[in-house]
């Protein structure tokens, strides 16, 4: 049991190392704040308004977001005498998910020259994600009545877990003055990962007796230094531990590469700046520490008898030790790949005053087994000196209730940001779907280029073509 619990931890603890004060992620209330040189971690076709930019190794940005799509933690506790089971159902979607990130920027240089902006970055992402089927929620709320007889059949639960270091170069032109694209090719250095494949379980119950009737069919695939019995290739759970691990090593590992890219643009015509942006499509090979386990398993569940609820520990160690048996995993070594999750954004503001344009984004994260989409609505400030502000409001997770804030300052060269999609979950930790924030700190410089005010509505970036004349 030890050396299952040193497996657990370290899932665990793969998973907690996103709650820590991240670009999958991005916020929302980011995006749109083109004024903010932040904004092309999530766009890399925006260019900073000075020269040069850079950021403090450890402190340019740190990003970090817990996340549900189902419940909140107020559903488990609204009641203090019992869980309202029927209550959490109904609020379930088909798959849901527990989302957490961490990214943390290492890194970051910027450099502008004449129409194009260099950038390169070094970051450590650390993301996590539970996925689970409603019907499996069902299934211990409603109990098994309405499928007696019948055999039900359920897809996605299973997790995943990465930890990997991403160095990026990217490139924004400043196209004809009112289109700019920008590309960010990343090459990823993978530390740790665990991830589930054909996560399958059917269910019957017979008609006679009622007895609930189990079928599984998993596999998991990990990079994680582990320890396992020797000359064998099928083994328990209990007779896997975690290996010694040397930090060092495993912090400078180079045998998972991998590589993705990032791609935007900006377009701005007389009265709407277009803006999208794809990121993080690409993809992890893992050689080193590669572990695969799979198991095809049943079991009968006969119920709970008189004499069970008399003698509840011994009960349960029945059902650990029929699931024990159950569970003998075949073992098995080889690459593979993983994918990483895919966002897509798609934004445009309209400036309503000198100082203020109003924005709407659509957001998709492209999750295992279904995509996420939201939306936010935000009031943007341009043109101010040395503060960038956004108001957003967000629908995401399944709620409504999501008021972000974003602040950009500054102090001569000195620049601050702090950003949150959601800032009233900080007030209300129990009941938020999302929590996250971002903040940190750079020095810009050649920012003395002045731009021209004509009389044009645009979003007042000096790139902005109706801040100086269109090339003819």
């Amino acid at each position: 049991m030890m050396a299952k619990r040193h497996i657990v931890s370290f899932s665990i603890g793969l998973a907690l190392m996103s709650f820590i004060p991240a670009m999958a992620q991005q916020s929302r209330t980011l995006f749109l704040m083109h004024e903010l040189p932040q904004s092309a971690y999530v766009n890399p076709a925006i260019q900073p308004k000075c020269k040069w930019f850079i950021g403090l190794p450890a402190l340019s940005s740190l990003y970090a977001n817990v996340s549900s799509t189902g419940v909140s933690y107020s559903d488990f506790s609204r009641n203090e005498e019992y869980i309202d089971g029927e209550a959490i159902a109904r609020k379930l979607h088909s798959i849901d998910y527990l989302t957490s990130e961490l990214h943390l920027n290492l890194i970051s240089l910027g450099y502008k020259r004449k129409d194009f902006y260099y950038f390169f970055n070094i970051a450590e992402k650390a993301d996590a994600k539970v996925f689970y089927p409603r019907s499996i929620v069902n299934l211990a709320v409603y109990g098994n009545d309405d499928i007696v007889g019948e055999k039900m059949f359920t897809k996605g639960l299973g997790a995943y877990g990465i930890h990997y270091r991403e160095y990026s170069l990217g490139i924004a032109q400043d196209f004809e003055s009112y289109f700019l694209w920008g590309l960010r090719a990343k090459l990823l250095f993978g530390k740790a990962n665990l991830t589930t494949r054909h996560g399958a379980i059917s269910l019957i119950t017979e008609q006679n007796t009622y007895n609930l009737l189990a079928e599984w069919s998993y596999q998991l695939n990990s990079s994680l230094p582990l320890e396992l019995p020797a000359n064998s290739n099928r083994f328990d759970i209990d007779s896997i531990g975690l290996a010694e691990v040397d930090v060092m090593q495993y912090m400078m590992n180079p045998n998972n590469v991998g590589f993705a890219i990032d791609y935007g643009f900006v377009f701005v015509d007389d009265e709407i700046t277009w803006s999208a942006s794809i990121l993080d499509f690409g993809f992890v090979s893992w050689r080193s520490d590669v572990h695969k386990f799979k198991n095809n398993g049943s079991m009968a569940f006969e119920g709970i008898t008189v004499d069970d609820i008399l003698n509840p520990d011994e009960f349960l160690d029945m059902i650990r030790d029929s699931l024990n048996n159950q569970i003998l995993l075949s073992y098995s070594q080889g690459s593979y790949l993983t994918m990483l999750p895919t966002k897509v954004n798609v934004g445009a503001t309209y400036e309503f005053h000198p100082h203020f344009n109003a924005g709407v984004l659509l957001r998709t994260e492209f999750y295992p087994r279904r995509p996420v989409p939201s939306l936010t609505l935000s009031i943007n400030t341009v043109r101010l000196k040395n503060f960038s502000g956004s108001l957003s409001y967000s629908i995401m997770n399944g709620t409504f209730n999501n008021l972000g804030l974003g602040l950009g300052f500054g102090i001569q060269n000195m620049v601050f940001h702090v950003l949150s999609d959601n800032v009233i979950g900080f007030f209300s930790p129990h009941k938020a779907h999302t929590a996250n924030l971002r903040f940190g700190v750079h020095f810009q410089f050649g920012c003395s280029e002045k731009s021209k005010r004509l009389p044009y509505k645009g979003p007042g970036c000096y790139w902005d073509p109706k801040n100086r004349e269109r090339k003819k």
